[in-house]
């Protein structure tokens, strides 16, 4: 069952792909309709709790289940989305079953999109919160860039999650050298089409641009890092080579690589077993060490 809705998925992406390109022309705006739509198929569970706020000037949503305490300190979910789609709406699912494990609520920022916002408006969105205390920072694909590049600009010990994430925004990257594969959400040029608006003119050599490539004290700054990629995505690469560099400094880093999985699974937690257990491997991480949280 997990392989069909594997190959479900992966001919969606596909299809979503042939139409943008050679039907429909789409524009970014389309394809942040057809995801929300397609999110909007979520069914909640019963003890679902969303609430909307102003976190420090950023729109943020919050996902928690009834069971949470009031105290209970929030995780932060930088949602992916290759900078120019994705948004809170897109990622309830996967807040709401992580919000289940950890008894914690999930916090998630809907932070200014490219082209309309290029580089650096999402990063600058997130640096205005002002928060002493480490945090929890997950970020998947596009959010994993972000997630890594605040948690390094915040400087202050914050436990990070990447799923999948973007770290180098190179042409030359070897994530942007591939073909697609079977499970691949994308290919390499929509990574070049998606690094290129993000970016608008601004050299992808900056560490908050591409956070692989930031100074070696920065990445020390931070606290345990868990990561998870696939082998059959194309971003596996950057993770390849994040956990690399953490492993010759150091640095606590715990790297999980599932087989054959399609990109964004964590998104599926009510679909996909090897989402469940992403889940459960995050409230682990979590769990192990009380140092980072809020």
């Amino acid at each position: 069952m997990s392989d069909l809705l594997h190959q479900v998925i992966s001919g969606y992406h596909q299809a979503v792909r042939t139409l943008r390109r050679e039907v429909m022309d789409a524009k970014p705006s389309h394809w942040r309709l057809a995801a929300d739509t397609v999110a909007r198929l979520y069914l909640p569970p019963k003890d679902l709790q969303i609430a909307s706020f102003d976190w420090q000037g950023l729109p943020t949503e919050s996902i928690s289940r009834s069971h949470i305490k009031e105290t209970a300190k929030p995780i932060i979910w930088i949602h992916g989305g290759g900078f120019a789609f994705g948004s809170p709406r897109t990622h309830r699912a996967a807040a709401a079953a992580l919000s289940k494990a950890t008894h914690r609520p999930v916090w998630l920022p809907d932070y200014p999109l490219s082209p309309e916002h290029p580089y650096p408006a999402a990063i600058d969105a997130l640096n205005q919160i002002q928060h002493e205390a480490p945090l929890d920072i997950i970020g998947d694909s596009a959010g994993g860039n972000l997630a890594l590049s605040w948690a390094i600009r915040r400087q202050n010990q914050d436990r990070v999650i990447l799923l999948s994430p973007w770290l180098d925004l190179r042409v030359n990257a070897s994530s942007a050298q591939i073909n697609a594969k079977a499970h691949s959400a994308f290919d390499r040029e929509d990574l070049r089409e998606y690094a290129s608006l993000y970016l608008a003119g601004h050299p992808p050599t900056a560490s908050d641009c591409s956070p692989l490539l930031a100074q070696d004290e920065h990445i020390q700054s931070l606290h345990s890092i868990y990561l998870e990629s696939s082998k059959a995505e194309l971003l596996h690469s950057d993770s390849i080579a994040f956990a690399q560099r953490c492993k010759q400094l150091g640095h606590a880093l715990t790297h999980h690589i599932e087989s054959d999985a399609h990109h964004g699974w964590q998104l599926f937690p009510d679909l996909l077993p090897e989402a469940k257990r992403s889940i459960q491997r995050m409230q682990s991480f979590l769990a192990d060490n009380p140092r980072g949280s809020t």
